[in-house]
């Protein structure tokens, strides 16, 4: 028998009660039961949906990573054989536009190494010879941040000086055009100072801070000059490229001694005569 919810009729077929029309009750336990199983179905459909989102949202992540694995293997393959050409050949003449990313890694790259050496050099010395220095030296981070910023600061003041020369005697070039003409002959200075870490690591102390030296000397002073003369003899206006010269010389030795009066002013002078 069926029961009526609503008035209490008993009936015993039908799903609806005869006297009210209201649902029976176990028509009402399977709408339950239809709702329950609804339910349970829309929840296994969203569970399922958040999981393919997961799944594709990993997948994705996974596909970038690797596209730009890839971009950074295919970049580093093209700057090692611009790197190479520029060792043999750099004088060549490039592209500024496409040379322009490689001679600012030349640059950062020269710098950090240099750094690096540098810190080698240092350690060696105050572990060795100097030891009551050992526990009072810079740290490694405080070495390569200093020196990283005192190598920048030497080639931003070629830079501004070559900038300022060529617009007023020579080529009217601009700073990336700059950066690029001293950057196409960083190859050099960047292979001297690895030979120099190198001679580090093998404990030949005295050629180390030599190559160190010699590498310095041609990415800070050798190279701007050669690029300034090159621009020179090219092309000059106005005054004759003697005094032009002179003039690149003397905004280069303004510019230094204005930073260099900042520099021993500051914590840095402090790092670097702990340094030197």
């Amino acid at each position: 028998m069926k029961n009526c919810l609503t008035c209490g009729h008993l009936q015993e077929e039908g799903n609806f009660c005869g006297k009210c029309g209201a649902p029976l009750e176990s028509s009402v336990f399977e709408q339950a039961a239809t709702i329950n199983d609804m339910n349970d179905y829309q929840d296994q459909s969203q569970s399922q949906s958040q999981s393919q989102s997961q799944s594709q949202s990993q997948f994705t992540h996974t596909s970038q990573s690797s596209d730009q694995i890839e971009s950074i293997k295919k970049q580093s393959k093209l700057y090692v054989n611009y790197f190479l050409e520029q060792l043999k050949n750099p004088s060549t003449s490039l592209n500024i536009e496409a040379a322009w990313k490689n001679n600012i890694i030349s640059m950062v790259i020269y710098v950090i190494i240099t750094a690096l050496s540098v810190f080698m050099l240092l350690k060696r010395f105050t572990s060795g010879g100097f030891g009551f220095f050992e526990n009072y030296g810079p740290s490694i981070i405080q070495v390569i941040f200093y020196m990283s910023l005192f190598l920048t600061l030497l080639i931003a003041i070629n830079v501004v000086a070559i900038f300022l020369t060529s617009k007023l005697f020579s080529e009217n070039l601009s700073f990336t055009n700059v950066i690029s003409k001293i950057g196409n002959y960083y190859a050099l200075p960047i292979a001297i100072t690895v030979l120099s870490i190198l001679l580090g690591l093998l404990k030949s102390y005295t050629y180390s801070i030599f190559m160190l030296y010699v590498g310095f000397t041609l990415a800070i002073v050798i190279i701007p000059i050669f690029v300034m003369i090159n621009l020179l003899s090219n092309t000059s206006k106005i005054i004759d490229n003697f005094y032009s010269f002179i003039f690149y010389l003397v905004v280069t030795g303004i510019l230094s001694a204005i930073i260099f009066s900042f520099i021993i002013d500051s914590t840095i002078g402090d790092y670097l005569g702990f340094l030197f």
